[in-house]
Protein backbone atom coordinates (compact mmCIF):
# COMPACT_ATOMS: atom_id res chain seq x y z
CA UNK A 1 0.00 0.00 0.00
CA UNK A 2 1.39 3.51 -1.36
CA UNK A 3 1.51 6.06 1.26
CA UNK A 4 0.18 9.47 0.54
CA UNK A 5 2.47 12.19 -0.36
CA UNK A 6 0.69 14.00 2.81
CA UNK A 7 1.68 11.25 5.17
CA UNK A 8 4.85 11.06 3.83
CA UNK A 9 5.60 14.57 5.25
CA UNK A 10 4.12 14.50 8.55
CA UNK A 11 6.15 11.36 9.59
CA UNK A 12 9.04 13.20 8.35
CA UNK A 13 7.76 16.36 10.17
CA UNK A 14 7.88 13.89 13.01
CA UNK A 15 11.00 12.27 12.56
CA UNK A 16 12.53 16.09 12.52
CA UNK A 17 10.80 16.87 15.74
CA UNK A 18 12.13 13.95 17.67
CA UNK A 19 15.65 14.65 16.08
CA UNK A 20 15.11 18.12 17.33
CA UNK A 21 14.48 16.94 20.59
CA UNK A 22 17.16 14.52 21.14
CA UNK A 23 19.78 17.31 20.00
CA UNK A 24 18.61 19.80 22.47
CA UNK A 25 19.05 17.48 24.84
CA UNK A 26 22.13 16.17 23.84
CA UNK A 27 23.40 19.97 24.18
CA UNK A 28 22.17 20.53 27.47
CA UNK A 29 24.31 17.16 28.20
CA UNK A 30 21.10 14.72 28.78
CA UNK A 31 21.08 10.69 27.25
CA UNK A 32 18.19 9.97 26.22
CA UNK A 33 19.20 6.63 25.70
CA UNK A 34 20.49 6.14 28.82
CA UNK A 35 18.89 5.80 32.39
CA UNK A 36 19.68 8.62 34.68
CA UNK A 37 19.30 9.10 38.86
CA UNK A 38 17.92 12.31 39.89
CA UNK A 39 18.97 13.94 43.28
CA UNK A 40 17.96 17.29 44.71
CA UNK A 41 20.26 19.98 46.83
CA UNK A 42 18.62 22.62 48.50
CA UNK A 43 20.90 26.29 48.01
CA UNK A 44 20.51 29.96 49.18
CA UNK A 45 22.46 31.41 46.51
CA UNK A 46 23.27 29.65 42.73
CA UNK A 47 25.24 33.01 41.38
CA UNK A 48 26.14 31.50 38.03
CA UNK A 49 24.40 28.18 38.33
CA UNK A 50 22.03 27.44 34.95
CA UNK A 51 20.29 24.62 33.77
CA UNK A 52 22.62 22.02 31.81
CA UNK A 53 25.42 22.93 34.32
CA UNK A 54 28.04 20.43 34.69
CA UNK A 55 28.16 17.82 37.24
CA UNK A 56 31.00 17.00 38.31
CA UNK A 57 33.06 14.05 41.01
CA UNK A 58 36.40 14.52 40.79
CA UNK A 59 36.76 16.86 37.97
CA UNK A 60 34.74 14.03 35.37
CA UNK A 61 31.61 14.66 34.59
CA UNK A 62 29.08 12.79 35.70
CA UNK A 63 26.08 14.83 34.73
CA UNK A 64 24.11 17.36 34.21
CA UNK A 65 21.47 20.32 36.19
CA UNK A 66 18.22 19.17 34.97
CA UNK A 67 16.16 21.47 36.54
CA UNK A 68 15.91 24.55 39.15
CA UNK A 69 12.98 25.66 41.46
CA UNK A 70 12.78 28.65 43.65
CA UNK A 71 10.63 28.02 47.00
CA UNK A 72 8.79 31.61 48.50
CA UNK A 73 9.36 33.04 51.50
CA UNK A 74 11.80 34.29 54.02
CA UNK A 75 14.12 31.71 54.09
CA UNK A 76 13.03 30.67 50.61
CA UNK A 77 15.67 27.95 48.95
CA UNK A 78 16.47 27.72 45.67
CA UNK A 79 16.21 23.48 44.92
CA UNK A 80 18.70 22.01 42.10
CA UNK A 81 17.25 19.18 40.31
CA UNK A 82 20.76 16.98 39.62
CA UNK A 83 20.66 14.03 37.09
CA UNK A 84 23.01 11.90 37.30
CA UNK A 85 24.29 8.58 35.43
CA UNK A 86 22.65 6.16 37.15
CA UNK A 87 25.87 3.76 36.56
CA UNK A 88 27.78 6.00 39.24
CA UNK A 89 26.92 5.60 42.87
CA UNK A 90 26.93 7.91 45.28
CA UNK A 91 26.89 7.70 49.18
CA UNK A 92 24.22 9.33 51.40
CA UNK A 93 27.01 11.37 53.38
CA UNK A 94 28.80 13.15 49.82
CA UNK A 95 28.20 16.76 49.54
CA UNK A 96 27.32 19.08 46.27
CA UNK A 97 29.56 21.98 46.11
CA UNK A 98 29.09 24.88 44.17
CA UNK A 99 32.88 26.16 42.34
CA UNK A 100 33.79 28.43 39.57
CA UNK A 101 35.49 26.54 36.91
CA UNK A 102 38.01 29.94 36.43
CA UNK A 103 37.86 33.54 35.89
CA UNK A 104 35.76 33.23 32.64
CA UNK A 105 34.41 30.09 33.25
CA UNK A 106 30.91 29.32 34.39
CA UNK A 107 29.56 27.29 37.86
CA UNK A 108 29.66 23.98 38.35
CA UNK A 109 29.01 21.49 40.85
CA UNK A 110 31.30 18.88 42.35
CA UNK A 111 29.95 15.96 44.30
CA UNK A 112 32.58 15.56 46.63
CA UNK A 113 32.10 11.80 47.62
CA UNK A 114 31.54 10.45 51.52
CA UNK A 115 32.77 7.23 52.95
CA UNK A 116 29.28 5.58 53.95
CA UNK A 117 28.67 1.95 52.70
CA UNK A 118 24.85 3.26 51.64
CA UNK A 119 24.04 5.14 48.38
CA UNK A 120 21.88 7.82 47.91
CA UNK A 121 18.52 6.21 45.74
CA UNK A 122 16.81 8.48 43.25
CA UNK A 123 14.90 11.24 44.50
CA UNK A 124 17.03 12.34 47.95
CA UNK A 125 18.32 15.07 48.88
CA UNK A 126 22.60 15.99 48.89
CA UNK A 127 23.84 18.09 51.59
CA UNK A 128 25.56 20.77 50.15
CA UNK A 129 28.12 23.58 50.50
CA UNK A 130 29.33 27.26 49.04
CA UNK A 131 32.90 27.67 48.16
CA UNK A 132 33.98 31.18 47.25
CA UNK A 133 34.96 31.72 44.06
CA UNK A 134 38.25 33.32 42.53
CA UNK A 135 36.72 36.78 42.03
CA UNK A 136 34.92 36.58 45.66
CA UNK A 137 38.26 35.69 46.93
CA UNK A 138 40.07 38.71 44.83
CA UNK A 139 37.40 40.97 45.96
CA UNK A 140 38.22 40.31 49.70
CA UNK A 141 41.86 40.30 48.89
CA UNK A 142 41.68 43.48 47.06
CA UNK A 143 39.51 45.42 49.69
CA UNK A 144 41.93 44.60 51.90
CA UNK A 145 44.78 46.16 49.88
CA UNK A 146 42.41 48.85 48.93
CA UNK A 147 42.59 49.63 52.76
CA UNK A 148 46.66 49.07 53.31
CA UNK A 149 47.08 51.37 50.28
CA UNK A 150 44.46 53.69 52.11
CA UNK A 151 46.76 53.54 55.07
CA UNK A 152 49.70 54.26 53.71
CA UNK A 153 48.86 56.77 51.64
CA UNK A 154 47.46 58.92 54.61
CA UNK A 155 51.30 58.13 56.18
CA UNK A 156 52.79 59.05 52.85
CA UNK A 157 51.60 62.43 53.23
CA UNK A 158 52.09 62.86 56.94
CA UNK A 159 55.42 62.37 56.60
CA UNK A 160 55.87 64.67 53.49
CA UNK A 161 54.12 67.39 55.51
CA UNK A 162 56.60 66.42 58.43
CA UNK A 163 59.54 66.80 55.39
CA UNK A 164 57.72 70.21 54.34
CA UNK A 165 57.67 71.55 57.90
CA UNK A 166 61.61 70.80 58.43
CA UNK A 167 62.61 72.15 55.35
CA UNK A 168 60.74 75.44 56.29
CA UNK A 169 61.39 75.46 59.92
CA UNK A 170 65.45 75.06 58.82
CA UNK A 171 65.39 76.85 55.39
CA UNK A 172 68.43 79.13 56.51
CA UNK A 173 70.84 76.41 57.91
CA UNK A 174 70.11 74.25 54.43
CA UNK A 175 71.37 77.71 52.66
CA UNK A 176 74.39 77.44 54.89
CA UNK A 177 75.19 73.94 54.57
CA UNK A 178 74.51 74.41 50.75
CA UNK A 179 77.17 77.40 50.42
CA UNK A 180 79.58 75.91 52.60
CA UNK A 181 79.17 72.80 50.43
CA UNK A 182 79.67 74.55 47.22
CA UNK A 183 83.02 76.45 48.94
CA UNK A 184 84.59 72.94 49.78
CA UNK A 185 83.96 71.92 45.89
CA UNK A 186 85.59 74.96 45.00
CA UNK A 187 88.23 74.22 47.69
CA UNK A 188 89.08 70.91 46.04
CA UNK A 189 88.96 72.45 42.87
CA UNK A 190 91.71 74.65 43.28
CA UNK A 191 93.69 71.54 45.20
CA UNK A 192 93.13 69.83 42.05
CA UNK A 193 94.47 72.16 40.07
CA UNK A 194 97.32 73.22 41.74
CA UNK A 195 98.32 69.93 42.24
CA UNK A 196 97.65 68.39 38.71
CA UNK A 197 101.47 68.59 37.67
CA UNK A 198 102.54 66.32 40.83
CA UNK A 199 99.30 63.84 39.95
CA UNK A 200 100.33 63.97 36.28
CA UNK A 201 104.18 62.90 37.59
CA UNK A 202 102.48 60.64 39.74
CA UNK A 203 101.20 58.68 36.93
CA UNK A 204 104.24 58.66 34.97
CA UNK A 205 106.03 57.40 37.57
CA UNK A 206 103.91 54.55 37.63
CA UNK A 207 104.01 54.17 33.95
CA UNK A 208 107.75 54.42 33.85
CA UNK A 209 107.49 51.29 36.50
CA UNK A 210 105.34 49.60 34.87
CA UNK A 211 107.65 49.82 31.57
CA UNK A 212 110.54 48.94 33.95
CA UNK A 213 108.77 45.93 34.98
CA UNK A 214 107.74 44.55 31.91
CA UNK A 215 111.19 45.61 29.84
CA UNK A 216 113.02 43.27 32.91
CA UNK A 217 110.15 40.68 32.90
CA UNK A 218 112.80 37.93 32.05
CA UNK A 219 115.56 38.85 34.65
CA UNK A 220 112.60 38.17 37.19
CA UNK A 221 111.33 35.26 35.74
CA UNK A 222 115.26 34.10 35.52
CA UNK A 223 115.56 35.31 39.44
CA UNK A 224 112.23 33.44 40.27
CA UNK A 225 114.02 30.80 38.91
CA UNK A 226 116.64 30.41 40.45
CA UNK A 227 115.30 30.74 43.72
CA UNK A 228 112.95 27.60 42.58
CA UNK A 229 116.33 25.95 42.06
CA UNK A 230 118.36 27.00 45.47
CA UNK A 231 114.84 25.94 47.45
CA UNK A 232 114.65 22.70 45.85
CA UNK A 233 118.67 22.55 45.94
CA UNK A 234 117.83 22.96 50.07
CA UNK A 235 115.25 20.69 49.83
CA UNK A 236 117.85 17.76 48.41
CA UNK A 237 121.00 18.47 50.32
CA UNK A 238 121.91 17.00 53.76
CA UNK A 239 120.92 19.88 55.79
CA UNK A 240 117.75 17.77 56.99
CA UNK A 241 120.33 14.76 57.83
CA UNK A 242 122.58 17.12 59.84
CA UNK A 243 119.84 18.70 61.76
CA UNK A 244 118.66 15.56 62.53
CA UNK A 245 122.24 14.72 63.88
CA UNK A 246 122.35 17.32 65.88
CA UNK A 247 119.26 17.20 67.50
CA UNK A 248 120.29 13.58 68.52
CA UNK A 249 123.72 15.00 69.83
CA UNK A 250 122.24 17.86 72.10
CA UNK A 251 119.46 15.32 72.94
CA UNK A 252 122.45 12.95 74.55
CA UNK A 253 124.37 15.72 76.27
CA UNK A 254 121.00 16.94 77.82
CA UNK A 255 121.08 13.52 78.78
CA UNK A 256 124.75 13.25 80.13
CA UNK A 257 124.20 16.78 81.80
CA UNK A 258 121.26 15.24 83.54
CA UNK A 259 123.08 12.42 84.99
CA UNK A 260 125.92 14.91 86.43
CA UNK A 261 123.35 16.58 87.93
CA UNK A 262 122.21 13.28 89.59
CA UNK A 263 126.03 12.51 90.63
CA UNK A 264 126.26 9.52 88.64
CA UNK A 265 130.01 8.89 87.15
CA UNK A 266 132.96 9.87 88.90
CA UNK A 267 132.36 13.66 86.72
CA UNK A 268 128.97 13.77 88.80
CA UNK A 269 130.28 12.49 92.37
CA UNK A 270 133.14 15.25 91.89
CA UNK A 271 130.75 17.45 91.17
CA UNK A 272 127.87 17.14 93.61
CA UNK A 273 130.49 16.02 96.77
CA UNK A 274 131.26 19.03 98.68
CA UNK A 275 133.04 17.09 101.34
CA UNK A 276 135.70 16.58 98.11
CA UNK A 277 135.24 20.29 96.84
CA UNK A 278 136.53 21.27 100.61
CA UNK A 279 139.23 19.02 100.64
CA UNK A 280 140.78 20.32 97.07
CA UNK A 281 140.08 24.08 98.27
CA UNK A 282 142.29 23.23 101.10
CA UNK A 283 144.50 21.23 99.11
CA UNK A 284 144.89 24.31 96.68
CA UNK A 285 145.10 26.86 99.91
CA UNK A 286 148.43 24.52 101.13
CA UNK A 287 149.56 24.04 97.71
CA UNK A 288 150.17 27.80 97.23
CA UNK A 289 151.55 28.61 100.72
CA UNK A 290 153.76 25.99 99.56
CA UNK A 291 155.07 27.49 96.54
CA UNK A 292 154.93 31.15 98.66
CA UNK A 293 157.56 29.80 101.08
CA UNK A 294 159.68 27.68 97.83
CA UNK A 295 160.00 30.75 96.42
CA UNK A 296 160.44 32.71 99.36
CA UNK A 297 163.23 30.15 101.03
CA UNK A 298 164.48 28.04 98.13
CA UNK A 299 167.17 26.72 99.91
CA UNK A 300 165.30 25.16 102.42
CA UNK A 301 164.16 22.71 99.78
CA UNK A 302 166.74 22.55 97.15
CA UNK A 303 170.63 21.85 97.69
CA UNK A 304 172.82 21.58 94.85
CA UNK A 305 176.72 22.17 94.28
CA UNK A 306 178.69 21.47 91.28
CA UNK A 307 182.40 21.87 92.75
CA UNK A 308 182.05 20.39 96.15
CA UNK A 309 179.94 22.93 97.58
CA UNK A 310 177.90 20.70 99.62
CA UNK A 311 180.95 19.78 101.74
CA UNK A 312 181.28 23.60 102.51
CA UNK A 313 177.45 23.89 103.47
CA UNK A 314 178.32 20.60 105.78
CA UNK A 315 181.12 22.66 107.87
CA UNK A 316 178.95 25.89 107.66
CA UNK A 317 176.30 24.12 109.21
CA UNK A 318 178.61 22.21 112.02
CA UNK A 319 180.22 25.71 112.93
CA UNK A 320 176.93 26.78 113.57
Amino acid sequence: MKLRKEAKVGIFGVLMVLVLYWGINFLKGQDLFSRNNTYYAALDQVNGIQTSSAIVVKGYKVGVISGMNYTQGADGKIILELSVKSKYKIPTNSKALIFSEGIMGGKSVEIKLGDSPEYLQSGDTLYTEMDKGFLEVAGSEFEFIKQRFNQLVTEISTTLENVNKILVDNTSNIHTTMTNLASISGNLDEVISSESGSLKGMVANLSEMSRNLKNNSERIDHIIANVEHFTDSLSSSHIPTMISEFTTTLDELNTTIARINAGDGSLGQFVNDKALYDSLTVASGNLAALLADLKANPKRYVHFSVFGGGNKDKKEKSKQ
